[in-house]
């Protein structure tokens, strides 16, 4: 079972837990946001694929370039984010990969993989 935020931790009488399990939640919540959308935070969240779907192969730079800044500003426990498209077998899928570091752990360095499925749908593995 996975413990979110620090009402969880109270609840079960942990006093730590391995944070990935919540940040890569967090991240499909933020990321599956779309900028503009948040009248609060109008940064938060990432291009809406469906507007630059149309400018293939530029779209793929700008998503990704999107989705770093995302994660730079609306993830305070990661440190030199990079992000990279990482080519798919599926023609309807952009995939990417996110190296980071631990902003808890200067040596843990993490990967997620992030797919963007068509209608824009992030997925954060």
């Amino acid at each position: 079972m996975s413990v979110r935020g620090l009402l969880g931790r109270l609840d079960t009488g942990q006093r730590s837990v391995d944070p990935l399990p919540a940040i890569i939640a967090h991240l499909s919540d933020v990321l599956n946001s779309h900028q503009g959308h948040s009248f609060t935070a109008p940064t938060l969240g990432v291009l809406d694929f469906n507007d630059v779907v149309h400018n293939l192969p530029d779209a793929v730079r700008h998503l990704q370039q999107s989705i770093r800044a995302t994660i730079v500003e609306h993830e305070p426990r990661l440190r030199n984010v990079n992000v990279r498209y990482v080519s798919s077998d599926d023609p309807l899928t952009l995939q990417f990969e996110v190296l980071a570091r631990l902003d808890s752990d200067r040596n843990g360095l993490i990967r997620m993989r992030t797919r963007v499925r068509p209608g824009g749908r992030v997925v954060v593995e």
